[in-house]
């Protein structure tokens, strides 16, 4: 709203009271400063608003408040929280977020994105992407030419897709896909994004290209990760024999490259990563001992990455990772001590993670994780207070992560598992009252997610109104 109407008439009508006071003795005075004190005030609200506008991007005239603009650096947030969603629609022992590198590039994609179309747009991101697509319309082949820009544009419309779901990036991604079918990287997010929406068959055709891009010599890179994921896809159909042979290719692939570059930390890093695989795919085979042996490879990398640069947080974060399904698969043994010495120290890398970075939602829930491994561990041995001490630490902290992020579904249920826990604890130790809160707390979140899945059939109609008053925007 402009006030420059209201300036105006302040400015006539203390121009008329200072004259007028000025015939009035012996207010005239104390009427004119009143008068000019008032004049004051408005001035300076003028001026203070004019500059708080000023400082807001625009990209023309708006009425009413802003919003405010979202910054690369807070999308990447975002778009994390989301990769580290696991796919609950699939099944397998080693379906996780993003690796080998693809949660770097949909980070790229942002970065091109915030450095013009996002700048552009003035940090909207809806504006951002409706600019995307006005690039994309009518560009690809032009004088018989293909416009290598446009499969870019596709990727950062996708980027800035995901943060919102999966299926508008998959679209946006698959376009891209088809404008650059040599690329092995646009072929890898691709393939990425069709294994996180179920869709297996053309995640395996995605990672299957990759490998075929990467046939060259110089293509090792392509290859090894290429073939990590197309162990993904065999590992979410539970075939885990193809899947245990797509991973020890990949790593075969990784030492081949180590071999001529012992120093490079990204390789030793994936190298790291397979032997998470391997380790996950024979302890589904039941073959326990050889599992512990694979973990155990991929914590000796980890501990050196960590040791070797303490301020990389993503590479601590690695050695929590691994600490913990060392000491899981040592649980199942039954070797208590060592597994629990394992918990301890993954939990304190993860209580210092936490602190560090209180905006990654991902990493305080594996910090609440780590509450209910050690308390695991403390009732198995009979230590019934600090085992409730660390559930209920947990608790709390698995509690203020969901409520920052209630649309994670998956989250809700665990913090729902978590008050069972507790409550059945309190029940036994005859805190009827607590134990009653705790498990009504559970039960009203399992209560609610029934209701969300009763509304599925009627949202996804919502949603297709939504998309067909969208597409008449296009």
């Amino acid at each position: 709203m402009d006030f420059g109407w209201l300036w105006s008439v302040a400015a006539d009508a203390a121009a008329f009271a200072v004259q007028w006071l000025r015939r009035q003795p012996p207010l005239g005075l104390i009427g004119v400063a009143i008068v000019l004190l008032v004049a004051f005030k408005i001035m300076r609200f003028r001026r203070r608003r004019r500059r708080t506008a000023d400082a807001l991007p625009r990209t023309g005239p708006t009425r009413g408040f802003d919003l405010p603009a979202e910054t690369g650096e807070a999308l990447k947030e975002q778009l994390r929280a989301r990769l580290a969603e696991a796919p609950v629609v699939l099944a397998g022992p080693v379906i996780n977020g993003p690796t080998m590198g693809a949660r770097q590039a949909f980070e790229g994609d942002i970065d091109a994105a915030a450095k013009t179309v996002l700048r552009e747009a003035g940090g909207r991101r809806a504006r951002a992407k409706q600019l995307l697509r006005g690039k994309v319309e009518g560009n690809g082949v032009a004088n018989g030419k293909l416009n290598g820009s446009e499969a870019l544009y596709w990727r950062q419309l996708g980027a800035l897709s995901l943060i919102d779901n999966t299926r508008d990036a998959l679209a946006a991604y698959s376009r891209a896909a088809d404008l650059a079918p040599d690329d092995p990287e646009t072929q890898m997010l691709l393939g990425v994004l069709s294994l996180r929406a179920g869709k297996l068959d053309a995640a395996e055709a995605a990672f299957r290209r990759q490998i075929r891009l990467g046939s060259g010599p110089d293509g090792g890179i392509a290859r090894y990760r290429g073939g990590t994921m197309l162990g993904d896809v065999h590992a979410a159909r539970e075939a885990l024999d193809d899947a245990l042979a797509a991973y020890r290719a990949a790593q075969s692939e990784v030492l081949a490259l180590l071999e001529n570059d012992t120093d490079n930390t990204a390789l030793q890093r994936d190298l790291s990563v397979t032997c998470d695989r391997i380790g996950d795919v024979l302890l589904a085979k039941g073959e326990t001992a050889e599992a512990l042996a694979s973990l155990r490879g991929g914590l000796e990398i980890a501990e050196v990455l960590a040791e070797r640069d303490p301020g990389n947080l993503g590479w601590q974060h690695d050695l929590s990772v691994s600490l913990d399904r060392v000491g899981e698969v040592l649980t199942r043994m039954g070797d208590m001590e060592a597994a629990f010495a394992c918990f301890r120290r993954g939990f304190a890398i993860a209580e210092r993670l936490a602190r560090q970075k209180r905006g990654r939602l991902e990493w305080h829930w594996d910090l609440s994780q780590s509450h209910e491994r050690l308390g695991d561990i403390l009732m198995a041995r009979n230590k019934d207070v600090e085992a409730l001490d660390h559930y209920r630490r947990g608790l709390a902290v698995a509690e203020a992560a969901a409520a920052r992020d209630p649309g994670n579904l998956q989250w809700q249920r665990d913090l729902a598992a978590s008050y069972h826990k507790v409550g059945s604890i309190e029940l036994a130790r005859s805190n009827s009252a607590e134990a009653r809160d705790l498990l009504e707390r559970g039960r009203s979140i399992i209560a609610r997610l029934e209701r969300v899945a009763s509304y599925q059939a009627q949202w996804r109609s919502d949603l297709s109104r939504f998309d067909e008053a969208l597409r008449t925007l296009e």
